[in-house]
């Protein structure tokens, strides 16, 4: 069976959404930097200014009657490029607020889709634990009913106990393995009936049982996502 895909940036929609946004970010540090370089123009212009007359009359004795003009005119020019620069600013933000809500309403829907299309091999992968779980189990109680017995007919302890971590075992129905079993039940990876007897009593009654749930996602402010009930 072919591997289901994960990656968003796979779908063509996606990943021409996520470019857009990425170009709104240029675009906008790209304004920021022309707003930045023409104030400083103009602040090191400002001085020149001040000395205007003098530089006109200087001018006007070196055959230059219009340079003093032509500075003029180059410090509108860069105002007006300020200008538009601090309009086109407020427009960027704002376009790059829409694309990032649309690319995170994108990566909702298709990440929404990946959970369902991938849901029948998850339900397998958790069933295939809890049967593995049980077999375990059965291995690991015959281990501790052996050195039981040793003890029960010598008095005595003798082969070195080797269970596995703090899993304990599932006649005591609060171990870690039976408190697996029962969430899956719970949360409809297995049926009651596939439980030990004895674990039954600890799951509520519930019909049907309920389907397996996909945790929904959101975005951090830094994209970054993390799953909620």
């Amino acid at each position: 069976m072919q591997q289901k895909n994960t990656n968003l940036n796979d779908d063509p929609r996606f990943s021409a959404a996520t470019a857009l946004l990425e170009k709104l970010k240029a675009d906008l540090q790209a304004v920021e930097k022309q707003i930045e370089e023409n104030l400083s123009t103009l602040s090191a212009a400002s001085e020149a200014r001040r000395n205007r007359i003098e530089e006109q009359a200087h001018a006007m004795l070196a055959g230059q009657p219009d340079a003093a003009l032509n500075a003029s005119a180059e410090t509108a020019r860069i105002r007006a490029d300020i200008e538009a620069a601090q309009l086109k600013r407020p427009a960027l933000h704002r376009a790059i607020e829409l694309q990032r809500h649309f690319v995170e309403q994108l990566r909702g829907e298709l990440h929404a889709k990946i959970c369902r299309d991938l849901a029948p091999k998850h339900i397998g992968l958790v069933r295939e634990v809890a049967k593995r779980l049980i077999d375990l189990d059965a291995a690991l109680m015959a281990e501790h009913d052996l050195r039981d017995e040793i003890f029960h007919g010598t008095g005595l302890h003798g082969l070195t106990p080797m269970m596995v971590g703090n899993l304990g075992l599932l006649r005591d129905e609060y171990s870690l393995t039976a408190s697996y079993l029962i969430e899956c039940v719970k949360n409809g990876f297995l049926k009651k009936s596939e439980l030990p007897e004895h674990l039954r009593g600890r799951v509520p009654s519930q019909e049907p049982a309920p389907t397996p749930t996909v945790q929904k996602r959101q975005a951090d402010p830094d994209g970054w996502l993390h799953a909620t009930a």
